[in-house]
């Protein structure tokens, strides 16, 4: 039989097993249970490691460009001057410093919005994270993260630097709830003269069809234009837009690749997604 002294030599794990003691009397096991509560605390002593790092999180320095459609922001590269743009750090910082082009400005908030509507073209934006190092958890750290995006601003309605939104076209899919029911839905561009201002609000538009499948306008432009009968305005985006024609009849939706997304109702009525592809 095997001494406690002997036991003790064991690696913690020995301990996991319950420990008891023959005697010579009667050949009884009794328990040891106060070796075995020994044994516990020897445990939780000896062999829990703690990581001075396991808490630290080290940032990424990423940041992100929205572009604000409506009541929504989408994450965009190419964004229509008319729209606002918002810049948002990923990462917690003591403090931060973004610069944008060639504006000798610098901006200090974790999240901001910019207008850009008098300028069309590239942006470089550069972005500075400042927060406490911790080069024990992360060599090298020296508390400073960096890093740059750059993206496009381009018209969305006026020629001659018109240029049109990739979502023009017609879809086919159909609510993932009811994917055996498909239709197409269609997103076009118009521009005439013959179109009256004080009826669609412009000569010159974004319009969106057939959501849900058989939809008909109530609009004085529906009635007026049979082209826009199954549509409604939208507030658009270079790869995005959000559409309300009634409290039950909203969405947003954004393309990706040749596939529209759409998030159709609100917390009302309930939510719907419908997935189309480009035809």
């Amino acid at each position: 039989m095997k001494t406690l002294s002997e036991n003790k030599k064991k690696p913690c794990l020995g301990f996991l097993f319950p420990v008891t003691r023959y005697t010579k009397a009667n050949h009884s096991v009794i328990p040891n249970l106060l070796v075995l509560a020994c044994a516990c605390l020897f445990l939780t002593t000896c062999c829990k490691e703690t990581n001075p790092c396991s808490d630290v999180i080290q940032p990424t320095g990423k940041f992100l460009i929205k572009e604000i459609v409506g009541d929504t922001a989408f994450i965009a590269d190419t964004i229509f001057k008319k729209n606002y743009v918002q810049f948002e750090a990923v990462d917690n910082y003591d403090s931060i410093k973004w610069k944008l082009g060639t504006d000798p400005r610098t901006w200090t908030d974790s999240d901001f919005l910019l207008s850009f509507y008098g300028t069309l073209g590239n942006i470089p934006v550069s972005f500075e994270g400042f927060t406490t190092p911790h080069p024990n958890c992360f060599p090298g750290d020296n508390g400073i993260y960096r890093s740059t995006q750059t993206f496009t601003l381009v018209e969305a309605y006026e020629k001659p630097n018109l240029t049109l939104s990739p979502l023009i076209g017609k879809y086919r899919g159909g609510f993932t709830d009811t994917p055996d029911k498909t239709f197409t839905v269609r997103i076009e561009y118009f521009d005439s003269a013959k179109y009256e201002v004080s009826t669609t609000g412009s000569k010159n538009f974004y319009w969106f069809s057939n959501m849900p499948d058989g939809f008909t306008s109530q609009t004085n432009a529906a009635y007026t234009y049979p082209e826009l009968r199954h549509g409604m305005g939208i507030d658009i985006g270079y790869k995005s837009f959000t559409f309300h024609s009634s409290d039950i009849n909203e969405g947003r939706a954004w393309l990706s690749h040749d596939t529209l997304y759409i998030s159709y109702g609100n917390d009302l009525v309930g939510r719907r997604k419908f997935i189309g592809k480009k035809l």
